[in-house]
């Protein structure tokens, strides 16, 4: 069925709004973004927003759904290369870099995820939403692992639910790590992948 005028401008204030407040929260974090941020970047007034959005946190709640949207496919970059070939680095590098690409060059989202959580640590709704969400990103984690198995660039034996939980919290602690010390070792953050995986 064809969609009328009114649902096709809906759908655009909503993928608006979802896309300025990824924006700014990445730029200002979670807990220092007003609505007046997010509004102001679209052309909208806070009555268009809470046409679409409950709450603040619910807008960021759905903005992680886009990410996981934006970044669907990203498991299967290592299938386009061979261990004969390419080291285990080289492709966690490109499929670090294909990922980054994917977010639409937001880097610092873990330091936000962390506002985050401090801003709803006394929700426990909106917690419990946040930890459903870990969950995907330690799925998407395990297939990648999988993969990386099934190519040949890890062996078989390894425990890849352990391994994603700890890529999770090494990627966490580097992305934080060098936002406090204004730089980033990409050496060292890949090498700690591999650590990790072989």
């Amino acid at each position: 069925m064809k969609k009328n005028k009114f649902q096709l401008k809906r759908e655009a204030t909503y993928q608006l709004l979802i896309e300025a407040g990824m924006l700014c929260f990445s730029e200002k974090g979670y807990a220092a973004t007003t609505l007046g941020d997010i509004v102001a970047r679209t052309g909208h007034t806070k009555g268009a927003f809470y046409g679409h959005f409950e709450s603040k946190e619910q807008l960021f709640l759905e903005i992680l759904d886009y990410q996981l949207q934006l970044t669907t496919g990203w498991t299967d970059v290592p299938k386009a290369y061979s261990p004969a070939h390419t080291t285990l680095e080289e492709v966690l590098m490109i499929t670090l870099k294909r990922l980054g690409e994917m977010m639409k060059g937001v880097t610092n989202w873990i330091v936000v995820l962390t506002d985050f959580y401090q801003s709803t640590r006394q929700n426990p709704e909106v917690q419990r939403k946040l930890k459903e969400k870990y969950r995907e990103w330690v799925a998407g984690i395990v297939i990648l692992i999988r993969v990386l198995q099934e190519r040949g660039w890890i062996s078989e034996d390894k425990d890849v639910h352990r391994i994603a939980v700890q890529v999770i919290a090494l990627n966490e602690g580097y992305i934080i790590y060098s936002h406090l010390f204004d730089g980033a070792d990409s050496r060292a953050h890949l090498s700690g992948l591999v650590k990790l995986m072989t």
